[in-house]
C-alpha cells in the first residue's frame, strides 16, 4: 500500500566505517516507509468541550517510520532481514488525550518512542521473526477490514479513551473510558478490542502460506503463546478476507484484576466481504477476553470484567464518486461488555456502546482525507443487595455521553 524509498547500500558508507570491510560489501538494501498523520479532534462530554490538535487514534495509527531491509544469503537459499520503527510519543501508548494534557499539551508528540526492533531469517520453510515486533494475534480484529478505512475507524477504541466520564458519583471507580474498556490479557490496555494487540519482546514462526491461508505462531515474554490464521480470497464474486487468533497469557495477565486470576485467553475474530461492482462492503469482529483461575470478586458485592465480550460491526460504500480518487462512506457500531477495570460495590456488569459514521476520501494510494463522529455511552448493571445496587445506581446511573469529531489527513510514503 506504501511507496518506499529505497537506499543503496553507498548511503550507508558513513555509518558502517567502522566495520570490517567483507560486513559492509554484503550489506543488503533498506526500505524506508511509513506515514504522516494529523488531525483536529474535538469533543463535546455533558460537561465541556475542546478542540485539539492530535494523531488519529491516539498515537497507534500516528506517524509511524519503518526501515526494513533483507539481504540474500550466499550458497543457502535463505534471506535475512530486519524492521525497526519508530513513533511519536510523549503519552502513555495506546490511551488519547485527557482533558488534563489536551489543549494546553504541545509536547504530545514530540518525543520518539521505539516500536520495533527485529532480525528475521525466511526461505521454503517459511519466516522465523526475533526481536520486539507484531506477534500473530496483534490486530486481528483491525485488518480484516476490506475497505481499509482504518484513519477513520477500527474495532478498539483509541480516540476519547483517556477522557473522564461526565455525571459519575462520587464513589465511581471507573472514571474514565479506558477503565471500562479494560483488557485482561494485556493488563491497564484500555481498548476494549484486540487484547493482545501490543508489540511483544519474543520469537514469532510465519509458516508457509497454503491455498491463500496465512497460519503464524509467536511466543512473546513472559509466557505469552499465541496463533493466528488469515485468508484473503473471493467468493461468488465477492472480496473475502477473514482473521482468526487464539493467545494464552500464563505470566501475570490478569494482574490488573486484584481477584488472584493467574491465566488468561483471548480468541478474536473478523470477516469482511466488499463487492467490487459496487463498492459496497461489510465486517464483523468479535472477541471474548477472559481470566482462570481469579474469583471474580473484588470488593463488597463488586466484579471485575474478567470474562470480557467485545463486537464490532462496520458497513458502508467505497467507490469513485469523483475523479480525485476512491470515497468511502461508512457507519459503525460497537458494543463493549464487562471491561470495567475495578470492582465497585453493587457493579454486575457493564456496557460501553459505540456509534458512529465517517467519510473518507482518497488522493491515490500515498494521500487521504478522513473526517468522523463518534459517541460512547455507558451503561451498567447493579445488583447485591438493595443497598448495594442504590450505590451502584447513585454511582453510574448519571454517566454523560461522549460526542467526538476528527478532521484528519494521512500522508503514506
Amino acid at each position: 500500500m506504501n511507496k518506499t524509498k529505497l537506499l543503496k547500500r553507498a548511503s550507508f558508507v558513513a555509518m558502517t566505517a567502522m566495520l570490517p570491510f567483507s560486513q559492509v560489501a554484503t550489506a543488503g538494501e533498506v526500505n524506508i516507509s511509513g506515514w504522516v498523520n494529523e488531525e483536529m479532534f474535538a469533543y463535546d462530554d455533558g460537561n465541556s468541550s475542546d478542540i485539539i490538535a492530535a494523531e488519529a487514534n491516539g498515537i497507534t495509527l500516528g506517524t509511524r517510520l519503518q526501515f526494513a531491509g533483507t539481504q540474500e544469503l550466499p550458497n543457502s537459499g535463505l534471506t535475512a532481514g530486519f524492521e525497526f520503527s519508530v513513533e511519536p510519543g510523549g503519552l502513555t501508548p495506546l490511551l488519547s488525550i485527557t482533558q488534563a494534557n489536551g489543549g494546553d499539551n504541545n509536547t504530545a508528540f514530540t518525543s520518539v518512542n521505539l516500536l520495533s526492533s527485529s532480525i528475521n531469517l525466511s526461505g521454503g520453510f517459511g519466516k522465523v521473526t526475533l526481536g520486539t515486533q507484531s506477534m500473530p494475534t496483534d490486530n486481528i480484529g483491525v485488518l480484516s477490514d476490506p475497505s481499509l478505512t482504518l484513519w477513520a475507524s477500527v474495532s478498539p477504541v483509541f480516540r476519547g479513551n483517556g477522557l473522564t466520564i461526565q455525571g459519575l458519583g462520587a464513589g465511581a471507580a471507573n472514571t474514565t473510558w479506558a477503565s471500562n474498556l479494560q483488557c485482561v490479557t494485556t493488563p491497564g490496555l484500555g481498548i476494549g478490542f484486540d487484547c493482545n494487540g501490543v508489540y511483544r519482546t519474543g520469537l514469532r514462526y510465519d509458516l508457509p502460506a497454503f491455498m491463500g491461508i496465512k497460519v503464524a505462531v509467536g511466543y512473546a515474554n513472559d509466557d505469552i503463546y499465541d496463533i493466528s490464521l488469515n485468508h484473503s480470497g473471493s467468493i461468488a464474486g465477492l472480496n473475502t478476507v477473514i482473521g482468526m487468533g487464539y493467545a494464552i497469557n500464563q505470566g501475570g495477565g490478569g494482574s490488573n484484576l486484584a481477584d488472584g486470576t493467574n491465566e488468561t485467553e483471548v480468541f478474536q475474530v473478523q470477516a469482511g466481504l466488499m463487492d467490487p461492482g459496487t463498492g459496497i462492503f461489510g465486517s464483523v469482529a468479535y472477541m471474548n477476553d477472559q481470566g482462570d483461575g481469579g474469583t471474580g470478586t473484588t470488593g463488597t458485592g463488586g466484579v471485575t470484567g474478567d470474562d470480557i465480550d467485545s463486537y464490532f460491526i462496520k458497513v458502508g460504500v467505497k467507490r469513485d464518486f469523483n475523479s480525485l480518487g476512491p470515497t468511502a462512506i461508512s457507519m459503525i457500531y460497537g458494543s463493549y461488555n464487562d471491561g470495567m477495570g475495578a470492582g465497585d460495590v453493587g457493579l454486575t456488569g457493564s456496557e460501553v456502546e459505540r456509534i458512529g459514521v465517517s467519510i473518507t476520501q482518497y488522493f491515490g494510494a500515498g494521500f487521504q482525507i478522513y473526517g468522523t463522529w463518534e459517541q460512547l455511552d455507558l451503561d451498567v448493571d447493579c445488583g447485591g443487595t438493595a443497598a448495594q445496587a442504590t450505590t451502584c445506581t447513585t454511582n453510574y446511573g448519571g454517566a454523560d455521553e461522549l460526542d467526538m469529531f476528527a478532521l484528519g489527513a494521512t500522508y503514506f510514503f
